[in-house]
């Protein structure tokens, strides 16, 4: 077999990155793919590029739109798709040389809906530092993939990425699987939509990505109604929960919702007080209103646990945080995540 994979790279104003991102692609050793390049409104010399890389290989295609954002990017490749398979790459990364190969030849094997890659490399733009960062555990992983999205998706907060996955592209177009307009942390909402449908997963060992950390970048912005994100993010857990409780299959769910909610909560709150466009009051009046929040009470007070972190000062962090928002000392909890505010951007450096 020589399924067909459809690579979709979402392009705005990322001149810098996008040859070699699209170059990383073409390398790949599996060579039956499809590359569609999908320019979001970009103002820079992207569209030409785009169009420059269109003729050196016969599997590129390029689609140009009107800005509409990261996920409007990707629902373009889906809809362009053709692919038996479909992987998300975006435009300033770029993808380690058998990944693709490797990807198909598990899912083919174990007859998977998806494949998904346990580690990454991080690569520090400013410092040229390059580490190598794990999603989760291994004995954390699970082949079904609803039981995947309880403990690791949203029990220990972590494999929301969407890039570098190989996914089945029936399973998203025959359930209309798309990213949410509009909203941050789009990737979570779309895997856990993904997880929902699907049978079966399989694990992927090597790292799969050069994911380029840059400041600037979408996933380092503030964003001022995250928290309304987070809410929602909730929201549709709260709906896949009732789900497998719907299926009788003896799920553990206790605390897992609320971790996720709380560990959002919190790093949100880092990033609110490392916005020194405002004054440190506000800052800290943003953040008190968010513990104070009835639904985040109630999970801090109703099982909240601790997301899976490889560093232990994270994970100690975490527990301190929700000992001070249980006691309600908010003063001392906003004070924390300004620290580590600081810390973060330190690491950026």
């Amino acid at each position: 077999m020589n399924p067909l994979v459809s690579v979709v790279v979402p392009i705005n104003n990322t001149e810098k990155y996008l040859i070699k991102c699209v170059n990383s692609i073409i390398a790949q050793s599996y060579k039956n793919i499809e590359i569609i390049l999908v320019d979001d409104g970009s103002t820079d010399s992207s569209p030409a590029l785009c169009e420059e890389l269109k003729k050196t290989d016969e599997r590129i295609s390029v689609i140009h739109k009107e800005n509409g954002g990261l996920s409007s990017a990707r629902n373009e490749g889906i809809n362009r798709a053709s692919g038996d398979y479909i992987m998300f790459i975006d435009s300033d990364d770029e993808l380690a040389e058998s990944s693709i190969e490797d990807m198909v030849e598990i899912a083919i094997a174990k007859k998977s809906d998806a494949v998904i890659p346990i580690t990454y490399y991080k690569v520090y733009e400013y410092s040229g530092k390059t580490e190598q960062v794990f999603h989760f555990d291994e004995d954390m992983f699970s082949e079904n993939p609803k039981k995947f999205a309880l403990d690791v998706l949203i029990g220990k907060c972590r494999a929301s990425r969407s890039t570098a996955v190989l996914y089945s592209l029936s399973i998203i177009k025959d359930n209309n699987i798309c990213y949410p307009l509009g909203i941050v942390s789009e990737d979570f909402f779309f895997n856990i939509s993904f997880f929902s449908f699907s049978q079966k997963i399989s694990l992927y060992k090597k790292p799969s990505l050069y994911n380029l950390k840059r400041v600037g970048s979408l996933s380092n912005s503030y964003h001022e109604d995250f928290f309304d994100t987070v809410l929602y993010m909730d929201d549709e857990t709260e709906k896949f929960l009732k789900k497998l409780d719907g299926e009788k299959n003896n799920y553990n769910i206790f605390g897992k919702r609320e971790t996720l909610l709380f560990k959002n909560v919190l790093f949100y709150s880092i990033s609110v007080m490392s916005n020194t466009a405002e004054p440190y009051r506000s800052r800290v009046k943003k953040c008190k209103q968010m513990f104070r929040n009835e639904r985040v009470r109630n999970a801090v007070s109703n099982g909240a646990g601790i997301p899976y972190f490889a560093s232990r000062i994270k994970q100690n962090f975490v527990k301190v945080s929700l000992l001070l928002v249980k006691l309600k000392l908010y003063d001392l909890a906003c004070l924390l995540a300004y620290f580590a505010s600081e810390i973060k951007a330190e690491d950026k450096r």
